[in-house]
C-alpha cells in the first residue's frame, strides 16, 4: 500500500506541476492579450483567437483541479497519518501551490487592466458607430433636400410662365 501512496503522491506533484505551466500558458496569452489591446488598431481577431486560447487552457486547469481533487481525497489519510515520510513531497507541492497562486495573482491584475483596455474600446467603437450613423442620417437628409428642392425650383419656373 505504501508504494501505492508514493505513486499517488507522485501523481499529486505532477498535476501541480502541469497545473503551473498551464497557468504560466495563460499569463503568457493574457499578455498577448494586454499587447493586442494596447495596439493602434487593436486587431479584434486576434484578440478573439487568444480569448479561444485561454479558454482551452481554462478547460485544462479545470480538468487537472478534478483530477488533483479525487487523487488527493484518496491519499490524504495516508499522508495525516506519516507526514514526515512524505515530507519532501509536501514541501515540494505546497512550492507548486504558492507559485501558482502567485501566478493567479498576476493573471488577474492584469485580466483587470484588459479588462479596463477592452471596455475603453468599446465605447470608442460604440462612438465611432454613433458618429457614422449620425453622418450617414445627416448626408441622406441632405441629399433628400437637395433632391427636393430641385423639383421645387423646377416646378416654380413652370408656374411662373403661366
Amino acid at each position: 500500500m505504501a508504494d501505492q501512496v508514493t505513486v499517488y503522491v507522485s501523481i499529486l506533484k505532477d498535476s501541480l506541476k502541469e497545473k503551473y505551466e498551464v497557468m504560466q500558458k495563460i499569463l503568457d496569452a493574457t499578455k498577448r492579450q494586454a499587447e493586442i489591446l494596447s495596439s493602434d488598431p487593436v486587431d479584434a481577431d486576434a484578440f478573439d483567437e487568444m480569448l479561444s486560447q485561454k479558454e482551452e487552457l481554462i478547460s485544462r486547469i479545470f480538468t487537472l483541479d478534478g483530477g488533483f481533487e479525487r487523487v488527493f481525497s484518496k491519499v490524504n489519510p495516508f499522508i495525516q497519518a506519516d507526514p514526515q515520510s512524505f515530507k519532501p513531497e509536501i514541501l515540494e507541492m505546497q512550492n507548486y501551490i504558492r507559485i501558482i497562486t502567485e501566478c493567479s495573482m498576476k493573471i488577474q491584475a492584469l485580466e483587470q487592466k484588459n479588462k479596463n483596455k477592452f471596455e475603453m474600446f468599446v465605447k470608442n467603437k460604440r462612438k465611432e458607430i454613433r458618429d457614422f450613423n449620425a453622418s450617414n442620417k445627416t448626408a441622406a437628409s441632405y441629399y433628400q433636400n437637395m433632391s427636393n428642392q430641385h423639383h421645387q425650383w423646377q416646378t416654380y419656373f413652370v408656374d411662373q410662365k403661366k
